[in-house]
């Protein structure tokens, strides 16, 4: 029985020790985690308005949105894994499903993002992004070409799909598109900090296409889409949104909260370059978001964003939070490895602590249980 007693106070002194060192690393992470540059606009606010509300069940889960390239009013939209291969022309005013377009041969195992863009001879077309990958199996995943059609009307179109790989399997929901070439890049989700992928160009149909990697970005990202004049993109996780200065990997600009929704996973751009437009899974309001003037202020110098002069980024920037080259500094290192955990990360470790520690307190009770027990 003492030799039972002691086994019992071993585990106990272990499974203390455990708890103790899981505890000491969250802290150490909490405590290591810089907070976000100044410049990068974390007191702003979202300006957020309701669009619409939809009433159409098929659109419970949208995980992707697009701004037509070729219709005034309208956004071209398309739900998560079980929506099937289906892209939805909506309109803005009202979130009334103007067109459905239905991909022939598409088996839309996860479809997760979607961009409006052209392609290699110019035409104007939707991608859609086969990207998701929960379980981090798929050797490779597909983006699909599908021409924007120039009349609104629900018809079964043709769709060219691009097999694509990463160096190793990746989860990934966003997807960027230029709005004038045939450049695309995957923006991965990531836990701790997902990366910038980009695609060869030209890029063709038949053998699979591997990725370059070029760039980081933080954790959980849920979308991102390229303003109407490409001189800027978005990628937003499921707090916040972050506006970058030219093509990925850009240059942070602004950053501000997003409106709470159960699952926000997408994002595009209203057609003035001025606000977002977002939706989420299980909530049946399309949102307009309207951007801190920091950030379409950038946009609307495309001369200026093309120089990208440090004079050009303090003026647009750092003058506005009360800096001039310390503004600067501040946004080009805004985005580093050690910040790149993402507006979830540190809550996702905390439940993860939480947990650890419930089901340590769990099996120490076990154990003195047992203890009293064997003494009786």
């Amino acid at each position: 029985m003492g030799g039972r007693i002691e086994a019992s106070g071993r585990a106990v002194a272990f499974t203390l020790a455990m708890m103790i060192a899981a505890l000491t690393l969250l802290a150490s992470v909490m405590v290591a985690l810089p907070a976000p540059a100044a410049s990068a606009d974390d007191s702003a606010t979202s300006d957020a308005s309701v669009l619409c509300r939809f009433d159409d069940k098929r659109l419970a889960e949208i995980s992707g949105l697009a701004l037509s390239n070729r219709h005034e009013g309208i956004i071209w939209a398309h739900s998560d894994s079980g929506g099937g291969p289906r892209i939805y022309a909506l309109d803005i005013a009202t979130c009334g499903v103007v067109a459905v377009l239905t991909m022939r041969g598409v088996p839309a195992r996860d479809m997760e993002a979607m961009a409006a863009g052209v392609n290699a001879i110019g035409e104007r077309v939707l991608w859609v992004g086969d990207i998701g990958d929960n379980t981090g199996d798929r050797s490779s995943v597909s983006l699909y070409e599908v021409k924007e059609p120039s009349t609104l009307e629900s018809r079964s179109v043709s769709a060219t799909r691009y097999r694509v790989k990463y160096s190793r399997p990746q989860d990934a929901e966003a997807l960027v598109a230029d709005p004038s070439t045939q450049r695309l890049w995957i923006i991965t989700k990531g836990l701790l900090g997902g990366s910038v992928w980009q695609l060869p160009v030209p890029f063709r149909p038949g053998p699979t296409i591997r990725l370059d990697k070029v760039g980081d970005e933080e954790g959980f990202v849920t979308d991102a889409a390229m303003a109407p004049d490409g001189s800027m993109y978005v990628v937003r996780d499921y707090t916040e949104a972050r506006v970058y200065r030219g093509q990925p990997p850009g240059r942070l600009v602004a950053r501000l909260p997003l409106p709470e929704q159960v699952q926000g996973e997408a994002v595009t751009w209203a057609a003035d370059g001025r606000s977002l437009i977002v939706a989420s899974e299980s909530d049946d309001r399309l949102l307009g978001v309207g951007l801190p003037e920091k950030a379409w202020m950038v946009s609307a110098r495309p001369k200026d964003v093309a120089a990208g002069s440090t004079a050009e980024v303090a003026s647009g920037v750092g003058t506005e939070s009360g800096s001039t080259g310390q503004g600067t500094n501040a946004l080009s290192s805004a985005v580093v490895p050690a910040d790149r955990v993402g507006s979830l990360a540190v809550v996702a470790l905390a439940a993860g602590a939480v947990a650890f520690t419930a089901a340590t307190l769990i099996v120490i009770g076990a154990t003195l249980w047992r203890s009293r027990r064997g003494r009786t």
